[in-house]
């Protein structure tokens, strides 16, 4: 896979790699929901980096680091009337690894959307990344399909000092370019290392600048987070050693960087647990809403790294 070929690379090195019209209300809301979540593996991407990376992100958690597998069902929530979608099923597996070096993510989902007009629109997706463990490096392998898109493949890395000379971002695939980053881009780990010591400290709120896996162009976001008080668990979902007693409400709101909109691109609500685990969260696009519950979730055995 990219990331396992190319992590001793990034390491050593830093390559040099050579440098839709809206037709319909349809068409509209799926180029919304294909840029902001194909596109870019998110917000589902995001947030399974900021849920499952934090397992990894503090070494004074009280809790164990755990490697693990979750599954989630994926149903409509809510629609408005001038909404072309009327219902949405689906389901994300993924696979998290804490490594020696870094943190490892795999991910697939499955996305059915059921049209007023009576089309039914599938989306599919596979995704890898990679995270150094010291947040300078990252790496990713995204191929995406669709009933509305060709097969759309990329991978990358991006950088930043002292790593790299400058802050950056390199594509090969569909996107054979690359970008400079600002100088105070977060990659996932580090942005949730910001988020948990926040919700720690008994913090509100947190904003930072992050980097995700999209298009060049599209690949900075700012991520607002609103941290609620620590809630009991009492959901029926039970899964020894991933979900536990309590939990973080969490909402988070992703806005294109540089937006002077108060209106973010979309919005993640999630019930955040102590270890890092995500039971539900919903994913708000404004004209609707999709919901995500925990349907399965297992522990892998960490990798032993000597110490």
């Amino acid at each position: 896979k990219f990331y396992n070929s190319q992590k001793k690379c990034v390491r050593d090195t830093i390559p040099a790699f050579p440098k839709f019209c809206n037709k319909n209300t349809m068409d509209r809301q799926m180029n919304l929901f294909y840029k902001n979540f194909l596109t870019e593996s998110n917000p589902v991407f995001l947030l399974l980096l900021f849920a499952f990376q934090i397992h990894q992100t503090s070494a004074n958690a009280a809790t164990p680091l755990v490697s693990h597998t979750a599954d989630y069902t994926l149903t409509m929530d809510k629609n408005t009337q001038d909404s072309a979608v009327q219902d949405v099923r689906g389901k994300i597996s993924f696979k998290f690894l804490a490594q020696c070096d870094g943190w490892s993510l795999t991910e697939d989902y499955i996305f059915q959307f059921l049209y007023d007009t009576g089309d039914e629109v599938s989306i599919f997706s596979h995704s890898e990344s990679w995270e150094d463990i010291s947040g300078k490096l990252y790496s990713f392998d995204v191929r995406e399909q669709s009933s509305y898109e060709p097969e759309n493949i990329y991978t990358g890395f991006a950088s930043l000092p002292p790593i790299g000379e400058v802050a950056e971002a390199n594509y090969v695939g569909a996107y054979n370019e690359s970008r400079i980053l600002p100088e105070d881009t977060l990659f996932p780990v580090a942005y949730t290392r910001a988020i948990i010591n926040a919700a720690e400290k008994g913090e509100k709120f947190k904003s930072k600048r992050i980097f995700v896996n999209s298009t060049p162009d599209d690949s900075i976001k700012t991520a607002s987070a609103a941290i609620g008080k620590r809630k009991p668990y009492t959901s029926n979902f039970k899964s020894n050693g991933v979900t536990t007693t309590h939990f973080w409400p969490v909402d988070v709101a992703y806005f294109k960087d540089g937006a002077t909109e108060a209106t973010p691109e979309y919005q993640i609500k999630m019930d955040l647990h102590e270890n890092g685990v995500v039971t539900d969260f919903l994913i708000n696009y404004g004209e609707f809403t999709i919901k995500a519950a925990i349907s399965d979730a297992n522990l892998i055995e960490n990798e032993d790294c000597g110490k």
